[in-house]
């Protein structure tokens, strides 16, 4: 009875997330449609993930993908929103093993862009997060079975600030603070520095 409840209660927050993320990106086509074509971007980096629980420790993986940025002249010139597309190794160390999970990370960001001249710019944003676990093995078992105990969904809120030269090469250092436990048996949110650099075309 106590693991029906568990379920239902995860499906039921799980639909609350597909809700707000379908509502985002209806948002941020809406807003695409004002400013115009977006700017793309291919980016990767590194990711110092951990997790908030005793005992752990952090663990260096990275992130590779893509992203779309699009200003919002209509709100504040400088403006901007984005959404990504990232191939994410997050998980941590402990208890003589090392986790690695896999997701596809879905960030959702607006920020705002200041250029100091036409060759550097510095710009901050913030916005959610939506993970979803692809796989990963530790010792030979998938994590996100039952038997490994991951959960196969993560969400929570995401910084990043950096700098971008000629227009066209952003540098930035972020910082995602995960709001859901992704372990079955334990409290447990994902925690993850990222440096990344990217290129726009």
């Amino acid at each position: 009875m106590h693991r029906f409840k568990h379920t239902h209660l995860v499906n039921i927050i799980m639909k609350k997330i597909y809700s707000i993320l379908i509502v985002a990106l209806a948002t941020m086509l809406g807003f695409s449609a004002q400013a115009g074509t977006p700017q793309w971007e291919i980016v990767a980096g590194m990711n110092v993930a951990n997790v908030d629980a005793s005992g752990c420790s952090s663990r260096i993986g990275f992130h590779a993908g893509i992203r779309t940025t699009f200003g919002i002249p209509s709100v504040s010139n400088g403006f901007y929103a984005n959404a990504g597309a990232l191939l994410s190794l997050k998980g941590f160390k402990g208890a003589g093993i090392t986790l690695n999970p896999f997701y596809l990370d879905i960030p959702v960001h607006a920020g705002y862009k200041y250029a100091v001249n036409e060759n550097l710019a510095l710009f901050g944003e913030f916005g959610p997060y939506f993970g979803i676990g692809l796989f990963g093995k530790t010792d030979g078992i998938n994590v996100f079975s039952d038997e490994g105990g991951y959960k196969r969904f993560d969400f929570g809120l995401g910084l990043r600030a950096g700098l971008e030269f000629n227009q066209k090469v952003p540098v930035s250092i972020g910082y995602d603070f995960g709001v859901l436990d992704v372990n079955d048996e334990v409290s447990a949110k994902n925690r993850n520095l990222t440096i990344s650099v990217g290129y726009k075309f």
